[in-house]
C-alpha cells in the first residue's frame, strides 16, 4: 500500500497540565508514517522538559524533533516555523492542549491514499471543558458527513454554508498547497485562524470531509477565550482581522464574503460592551452589502450594529442567539 508522510505540528507555551496527554495522543497513532515536530515557544514552564522525557522513553515509529523560539512569538509564529520544517507531503496543526483520537491520521489519510490531489481533508471532533474527566467529551453540533469536493466554487459553497470550521486544527492540509499558495499565519494577531481560513478557501480547489471523530478540543479556563486577555485588547485583534480581510475581499465575491463574515462581526459587537471599533469595523462591510444590493441583509445587520450600543440590547441578542444555537 502507498504511505505518505504526515508532518503533526504542535506549538507549545505554558501547557504542562495538558502536553503529555497531546503528545500521548500522537503516539497512540494508528498510522506509523509520522514525524511530530514540537515547536517551543519561549514556554515558561516545563511543557518541553515533559516533552524531552516522553520521547527519550519513546521506542515508536514516529520521529520526533523539538524546535526553539529564542522568545515568545505566539501561535502563528510557532506554526510557521514548524511548516518551515516539515518534510511531510500533508502537516495537521495540533494544538498542545488537544489531543487526538488513535486513528485520527489514518482515517484522514485514507482518501489522500485513494487520491493525492485531494489538499485538505477534515473530520468532526469533540469538545471537552477542562476539569472533567480525560474521554469525557461532549460532541459538536456541526456534524460534517463524508464528501468529496472537487473545485473551487463547491468548496466555498460548503464554506459560505458554515460547514468548514474556522480552524486550523483537525485538518490535514498538502503541504505543497501551503507553500504554493504562502498560506503562513499572520504573526502578532490573535483569531489567526479565522484569517488563515479565509485566505484557504480563496484557493482550495479539493477538499475531503469525513464523519468521524478525529480530534479532541479541550477548552481550558485561562485560554485567550476564557479569561488570559483583556476585552480590550481581544476586541482590538478581532477588529485587525475583520479589517484585514475587508482589505482582501475577493473582487466578484464581494457581497458574499462581507455576507458571511458581517454575521460573525454582529455576534463579537452584541459580546463586547466597548464595542465601537467593532461597530465602526462593520460599517465598511455594511458599504460593500449596499453596492452589491444586499437589501434585506442590510437592515437585518445595521439593526444590530447600531442596538448593540445599549446594554439591554445586547443581552437580548445573546439570549436570542443561544436559543437559535
Amino acid at each position: 500500500m502507498i504511505t505518505m508522510t504526515v508532518s503533526i505540528i504542535i506549538p507549545v507555551y505554558n501547557v504542562s497540565d495538558y502536553i503529555e496527554n497531546c503528545v500521548m495522543s500522537v503516539m497512540n497513532q494508528t498510522y506509523d508514517d509520522i514525524e511530530c515536530i514540537i515547536v517551543d515557544d519561549a514556554t515558561q514552564d516545563d511543557s518541553i522538559d515533559k516533552c524531552y522525557r516522553m520521547i527519550q522513553a519513546y521506542q515508536g515509529p514516529i520521529k520526533f524533533s523539538i524546535l526553539h523560539h529564542g522568545k515568545n512569538r505566539g501561535l502563528s509564529a510557532a506554526r510557521n516555523t514548524g511548516a518551515e520544517a516539515a518534510t511531510g507531503e500533508y502537516i495537521f496543526y495540533l494544538d498542545g492542549d488537544d489531543e487526538l483520537t488513535n486513528d485520527c491520521i489514518e482515517k484522514l489519510m485514507r482518501p489522500v491514499i485513494k487520491d493525492s490531489s485531494i489538499e485538505m481533508v477534515t473530520g468532526n471532533y469533540m469538545r471537552r471543558a477542562d476539569g472533567c474527566m480525560i474521554g469525557s467529551f461532549e460532541r459538536q453540533t456541526l456534524l460534517l458527513q463524508e464528501k468529496d469536493l472537487k473545485s473551487l466554487e463547491a468548496v466555498r459553497n460548503f464554506y459560505f454554508r458554515r460547514q468548514l470550521r474556522q480552524s486550523a486544527w483537525n485538518k490535514l492540509i498538502k503541504r505543497d498547497f501551503i507553500s504554493r499558495y504562502h498560506l503562513s499565519f499572520k504573526e502578532g494577531l490573535l483569531w489567526e485562524d479565522t484569517l488563515w481560513i479565509f485566505f484557504v478557501v480563496k484557493k482550495l480547489c479539493h477538499l475531503y470531509t469525513i464523519p468521524d471523530v478525529t480530534y479532541y478540543y479541550v477548552k481550558r479556563p485561562r485560554s485567550i477565550t476564557t479569561g488570559m486577555v483583556k476585552h480590550e485588547e481581544l476586541i482590538r485583534h478581532w477588529c485587525l482581522v475583520y479589517e484585514e480581510i475587508a482589505h482582501h475581499f475577493t473582487e466578484e465575491e464581494r457581497g458574499r464574503e462581507a455576507k458571511f463574515h458581517l454575521k460573525g462581526l454582529c455576534f463579537k459587537c452584541i459580546s463586547y460592551s466597548d464595542n465601537s471599533g467593532l461597530r465602526s469595523v462593520a460599517k465598511s462591510y455594511i458599504q460593500v452589502l449596499q453596492t452589491d444590493s444586499y437589501i434585506i441583509d442590510i437592515l437585518v445587520f445595521s439593526s444590530v450594529i447600531y442596538l448593540s450600543k445599549f446594554s439591554l440590547a445586547r443581552a437580548t441578542f445573546r439570549y436570542i442567539a443561544r436559543k437559535l444555537i
